[in-house]
């Protein structure tokens, strides 16, 4: 279609509108005739329409700063035991403890039995001496050879305590006519005589003007048939005398 066919379309129009009667309008409307314009409207504030639909899911936003941390929870259950660690170092050494009960009564000799060894002091009326007993097989050695037998046997060199242990060491001596060591020296201080446990004398039955360690060499002390008491060399030979 020309330019020219499209106006005279348009002019045509207009005339139809302008033929037609005037038509009352609402106050907000306005009807404007002419006869080279065509019939306009003006209308109030359109209203809202309703909502439409919602829109396609936009794309992920950027990941977020790191948020706070939250509260402690609740405390969880006990976990299977872990496995032994390492030994730790040695601790301090303890106090001493308190002292055991005393124990029972051993038979004499039994430690070491040597039935063939000993000989009692005294075999006819079996006399013991408190809780001491004495006893001898005849041997005769030096202080040390005969400390070392009383020792393997489970006793020690006879030790008299008292007038009453001296004399039942004196009846053995005379029993064999043979002078005995005693279980007495002063081998580590000179001129204090002590037991071979390293205490004191509770009784002494010197001779008169003995100790006098002759030669200088007299650290031990032998009981003579008198029950008298003599120092001597611990390197010469006497009668085992025993006690338990």
């Amino acid at each position: 279609m020309s330019y020219l066919s499209a106006m005279l379309v348009v002019l045509l129009c207009c005339a139809l509108v302008a033929a037609v009667a005037p038509v009352s309008t609402p106050a907000s409307q306005k009807v404007i005739n002419s006869w080279n314009a065509c019939s306009l409207v003006v209308c109030g504030p359109a209203e809202k329409g309703m909502p439409g639909r919602d829109g396609r899911d936009g794309i992920q936003g950027l990941k977020g700063e790191k948020g706070e941390q939250g509260l402690q929870g609740p405390k969880g259950s006990l976990g299977p035991p872990g496995k032994m660690g390492p030994a730790g170092p040695a601790g301090q050494k303890g106090s001493q403890g308190n002292t055991g009960t005393k124990g029972d009564t051993g038979q004499i000799g039994k430690m070491h039995p040597r039935p063939h060894l000993w000989f009692p002091v005294f075999p006819v009326r079996h006399q013991t001496l408190g809780s001491k007993v004495f006893k001898t097989n005849g041997y005769e050695g030096n202080f040390d050879d005969l400390r070392q037998r009383c020792a393997q046997a489970g006793g020690q060199l006879a030790t008299p305590r008292n007038a009453a242990e001296n004399d039942a060491v004196q009846k053995i001596v005379l029993l064999y006519n043979k002078i005995a060591f005693l279980g007495i020296t002063d081998l580590k201080t000179e001129g204090t005589f002590k037991y071979l446990n390293d205490q004191p004398l509770t009784y002494i039955n010197w001779l008169p003007g003995e100790p006098n360690n002759n030669a200088g060499k007299e650290n031990c002390v032998e009981v003579f048939s008198s029950g008298k008491w003599n120092d001597k060399s611990c390197g010469e030979r006497r009668l085992l005398i025993c006690e338990f």
